[in-house]
């Protein structure tokens, strides 16, 4: 008994040693100090702003960055700026680190992570389920989510939803940060086209000839042969889920609906989702396999093939078209951002594109000064001076990035109504359907019903419990 007891004694004196020891957030009383012109004054604090910009997938690794911008440009120059003048009108330090660390881990040791921290949205499911981070809609008092001129349309936040809240916000009104985040518009290399004489696709978009069918055509058209060699492909192929998840858009159905009843389905097994499923392998397998660029299976793969004028469209993720990876707007002066063709369920053109991540989010870890930093992170992603606007912004990605105006109009709607496809949320379980509809051994109606269990556990597991929040942030 004696001995027990000392063990108990002994645990009691490390548990009281080790919880001495971790390190606290500095405690901050949020009735801020007024001062004199009605400001606030927070008092001297020092906030912790973590940037960890590594996708982990090789798209986006700023290792060396300011707020999500690469150091010495014009963005990160007035990042800075903006900084300095805050801190001097507030009273407050914020120090920026990209030194990368884990999350849960330092969470579960009691450290602070950080206060403000930029990263990815692919695990913000698991973060928010883990109690890593802190409800937005808790912090309303100092930021308003539902500013999505400043910080994104439900659409763009709804990778990082969890049953009653939102855990992160996309800095919107910044230059390039949630601009590189969507996928994967229909890209035209129009001077090849021209080459090859066909048709140029800004027109067929204009006429409202831009269909399924005569995409098809246009594939043929681009498709060029010398002698023995083809020359020229219509399209730089691979990519096949998420072009399939484009063509479903094009022809009126996404991943996630609902039915009359408001209940949540997937639209997988719609009758026009199956049509979409049927053109995409027709492309890739079927009657036009000839104008598909053969054995390209990676993003890097089919941009290499693309800029070096292998074939004269492709589906794109748009941190591969401008930005510090843009391969597309670095190598071709005339290439169209368009939207999918018009498929046969429809009857004008449905601007929708697909994501898997935000890949600029900011959010406020439960183990720093989340009120705090909420308000200061408020006033930093104010518009950059110059940007004001939306109007401001277009215009300095028409003059930097797109050949003609209409590729830029084209952009930003396809950005504007940009659907979240859950394949980081599940651990890329829902993406079976799309990534197995060209498997030439089997058909689509064999390939729905062996996925379907799967579909089912996404939905109930996962879709389903994020777009809970949804209703709760913003009604039904």
């Amino acid at each position: 008994m004696k001995n027990i007891c000392k063990i108990l004694a002994i645990v009691m004196l490390l548990t009281l040693f080790i919880g001495c020891s971790q390190e606290t957030p500095e405690e901050f009383d949020m009735d801020f100090s007024k001062t004199e012109g009605n400001s606030f004054d927070l008092e001297g604090i020092e906030l912790l702003y973590r940037s960890n910009l590594d996708s982990g997938n090789g798209a986006i690794d700023l290792s060396e960055n300011y707020l999500g911008y690469v150091m010495d440009t014009e963005f990160s120059d007035l990042a800075m700026q903006r900084v300095r003048e805050l801190e001097d009108t507030y009273n407050f330090t914020l120090n920026v680190t990209t030194d990368k660390a884990d999350i849960v881990s330092m969470t579960a040791g009691g450290l602070n992570f950080a206060d403000i921290f930029l990263s990815p949205s692919f695990n913000f499911f698991s973060w928010s389920k883990a109690g890593v981070l802190t409800g937005i809609s808790k912090l309303s008092d100092y930021i308003d989510y539902k500013d999505s001129k400043k910080w994104g349309s439900p659409l763009l936040l709804e990778s990082m939803f969890y049953k009653d809240d939102v855990f992160g916000l996309t800095p919107n009104a910044w230059p390039e940060q949630n601009f590189t985040s969507f996928g994967y518009p229909l890209v035209a290399n129009v001077d090849l086209i021209t080459e090859n004489g066909a048709s140029d696709p800004r027109e067929l978009v204009d006429e409202g000839l831009w269909t399924w069918d005569r995409f098809t055509e246009e594939l043929e058209k681009n498709t060029v042969r010398e002698g023995n060699e083809v020359r020229c492909y219509g399209l730089c192929g691979g990519n096949s889920a998420y072009m399939i998840q484009m063509l479903m858009h094009s022809n009126g159905i996404h991943l996630v609906e609902r039915n009359d009843n408001g209940e949540l389905i997937c639209g997988y097994f719609d009758d026009r989702a199956i049509k979409a499923f049927e053109m995409s392998r027709e492309i890739s397998i079927g009657k036009y396999k000839h104008t598909y660029v053969p054995d390209l299976s990676s993003s890097e793969a089919i941009i290499e093939s693309f800029i070096n004028e292998e074939g004269t469209y492709a589906f794109l993720p748009t941190h591969f078209i401008f930005g510090v990876y843009g391969a597309v707007s670095m190598n071709l002066d005339n290439f169209a951002i368009l939207p999918t063709p018009m498929g046969p369920d429809v009857d004008s053109y449905i601007y929708s594109s697909v994501h898997h991540t935000m890949y600029y989010a900011i959010s406020f870890p439960t183990t720093g000064n989340s009120e705090a930093a909420a308000f200061v992170a408020n006033k930093i992603y104010e518009p950059l001076p110059g940007y004001e606007t939306h109007e401001d912004i277009k215009e300095y990605m028409s003059r930097n990035f797109f050949f003609d105006e209409r590729d830029a109009d084209v952009f930003f709607k396809l950005l504007e109504n940009s659907h979240y496809n859950y394949d980081y949320t599940t651990g890329f379980d829902i993406r079976r359907i799309p990534e197995n509809i060209n498997n030439a051994t089997k058909t689509v109606a064999a390939i729905l019903e062996e996925q379907s269990s799967v579909v089912e556990q996404c939905f109930t597991e996962y879709v389903e419990v994020a777009l809970s929040a949804y209703d709760v942030l913003f009604g039904k």
